[in-house]
C-alpha cells in the first residue's frame, strides 16, 4: 500500500540515525516523493505528499535579507519552510543538523506539534543523497505495488475473468473474511485534472480519517472515489462523511456504504449495492448505507427492472392519465393514508388538508384503481408499488 511517514520512520530512517522531534500525530501522512530544498520560495512547486530535506544552506542569506537577530533567524527560516510545506500538503521535513542549523528551536517543535507535521533531525555526516535514494526507491516500489492492488480490485469488480487472488498475496487484503466498499462522489467544484484531485485525496483528505493505507485501497472510477476495505466499512464511512461535510471541496458530495461480502468474487455485487445507496442520498442525508435501505434492497436484487416497472404499471399505471402535479398529489395522499393505517383524520392532519378533501380523494382513488382501500392487502400492494416507483425514479436519476 502507499508509503506513509510512519513506514519510512520504522523501516528506513532509523538506519540513517534520523530522529523524530515533533509532529508525531502526522505520521500517517502519505509520501509521494522525496524533495530537497534550501529556499522557501521553491515550495510553490510542491504538488502534495513530498517528504522534504534541507540542510539550512540559505539560513545565513535569510538572516542578511531579513535583518532578523541571530537568535531568531533560524526559527524564522524554518517557520517559513514548514508553513509553506503544510499549506502545500507536504508529508514531513528532515533537517540536516550540524553545519548551518545546530539545533531545532523550541518554537518550531511547538509549531510542528500543533500542525501535526512530522519534523526530523539527521546528523550532518549522513549524506542527503543516500537518504533521498532510499526513500525514492521505497516510494517507487510501493507505488508499483499499490497500482497492482488497484488493478486487481478493478478486475474483481469489472473484469472478473482477469482477476486472480494471487495478486493480493502479501497484502493486507490476503485471506480477509470481510470486504466492503465506500463511495465518495467527486466534488461539484472541478479540479483542473483528475491527477490533481487524486493528489488532494491521497495527501490531504484521506490522512484526516486517521485510518492507515493498510486499511483500504483507494482509486477513482466513474467520477467517484472508491474505497475497498478488508473489513466492515461503517467506521471509515462515517468518518469520511464527517470530514467531507467540512471539506472545502467535498462538502456537497454524497457518501455511500455497501453491505459486507465474504468473498472477493462477490465484490462486484457490493459495488452495485454502494451505487444503489448513493442514489438514495439527498440534500437532507448526504450519507447512506445500503443495509439501511429496507425494502429497496429487495428491488436492487431484481436484475430485470422491467419486472418492477410492470408491477408498478399494473397497480398505479392508471394514474398516468392525470397531469404530473395531480398524479403526485394523489400518490402523496395514498402514502399518508397507508402510513396512517387508513385513518382519514390522521391523513388529513398529516397532509394539512380538510377531512372532506381527503375523503373525496380516497373515494376517487378507490374508483380509479379499482380497489377497496379499506382492505389491508390492497394497501400493502399499493405501498409496494409506491416504493417501486420511488426506487425506479432514483435509479433513473443521473
Amino acid at each position: 500500500m502507499a508509503v506513509t511517514v510512519q513506514n519510512l520512520y520504522n523501516n528506513t530512517l532509523n538506519y540513517y540515525r534520523i530522529k523524530l522531534v515533533a509532529g508525531r500525530e502526522g505520521l500517517n501522512r502519505v509520501v509521494s516523493w522525496v524533495y530537497y530544498t534550501e529556499d522557501p520560495e521553491t515550495i510553490e512547486f510542491i504538488r502534495g505528499g513530498e517528504f522534504a530535506i534541507t540542510t539550512g544552506l540559505n539560513v545565513e542569506r535569510h538572516k542578511i535579507n531579513t535583518g532578523i537577530e541571530e537568535k531568531d533567524y533560524v526559527a524564522d527560516f524554518l517557520e517559513k519552510l514548514i508553513t509553506g510545506f503544510v499549506n502545500r500538503n507536504a508529508s514531513g521535513l528532515i533537517v540536516n543538523i550540524g553545519k548551518y542549523i545546530e539545533s531545532i528551536p523550541q518554537s518550531i517543535i511547538t509549531l510542528c506539534d500543533k500542525l501535526n507535521f512530522p519534523l526530523f533531525t539527521m546528523p550532518w555526516e549522513i549524506h542527503t543523497i543516500d537518504v533521498m535514494q532510499s526513500v525514492g526507491n521505497k516510494v517507487v516500489m510501493d507505488s508499483q505495488k499499490r497500482l497492482s492492488i488497484e488493478q486487481s480490485f478493478y478486475d474483481a469488480i469489472f473484469h472478473h475473468k482477469n482477476f486472480s487472488e494471487i495478486k493480493l498475496d502479501n497484502t493486507p487484503f490476503a485471506d480477509s473474511q470481510d470486504y466492503s466498499i465506500i463511495m465518495l462522489e467527486f466534488p461539484k467544484q472541478e479540479f483542473e485534472d483528475e491527477d490533481e484531485l487524486k493528489r488532494y485525496v491521497d495527501y490531504s483528505f484521506n490522512p484526516k480519517t486517521g485510518f492507515t493505507t493498510n486499511d483500504y485501497c483507494c482509486f477513482f472510477c466513474d467520477k467517484k472515489v472508491v474505497y475497498i476495505l478488508h473489513s466492515d466499512g461503517k467506521l471509515l464511512g462515517e468518518k469520511i462523511n464527517q470530514i467531507a461535510r467540512t471539506d472545502k471541496f467535498f462538502k456537497y458530495s454524497n457518501v455511500a456504504l455497501s453491505g459486507i461480502c465474504h468473498n472477493l468474487k462477490e465484490l462486484a455485487v457490493e459495488y452495485n449495492h454502494a451505487e444503489v445507496a448513493l442514489k438514495f442520498c439527498d440534500q437532507e442525508n448526504n450519507y447512506m448505507a445500503y443495509d439501511s435501505l429496507g425494502i429497496y434492497k429487495i428491488f436492487a436484487e431484481v436484475k430485470n427492472t422491467a419486472v418492477l416497472q410492470k408491477m408498478y404499471d399494473d397497480v398505479l399505471g392508471c394514474l398516468n392519465e392525470y397531469n404530473k402535479q395531480k398524479r403526485e398529489s394523489y400518490i402523496e395522499t395514498l402514502k399518508l393514508y397507508i402510513e396512517s393505517s387508513g385513518k382519514i383524520q390522521k391523513t388529513a392532519d398529516e397532509n394539512l388538508t380538510h377531512r372532506n378533501t381527503i375523503n373525496y380523494r380516497i373515494h376517487k382513488l378507490s374508483e380509479v384503481l379499482g380497489m377497496d382501500l379499506q382492505s389491508g392487502s390492497a394497501r400493502y400492494l399499493l405501498q409496494t408499488a409506491i416504493h417501486i416507483g420511488d426506487y425506479l425514479c432514483k435509479m433513473n436519476e443521473k
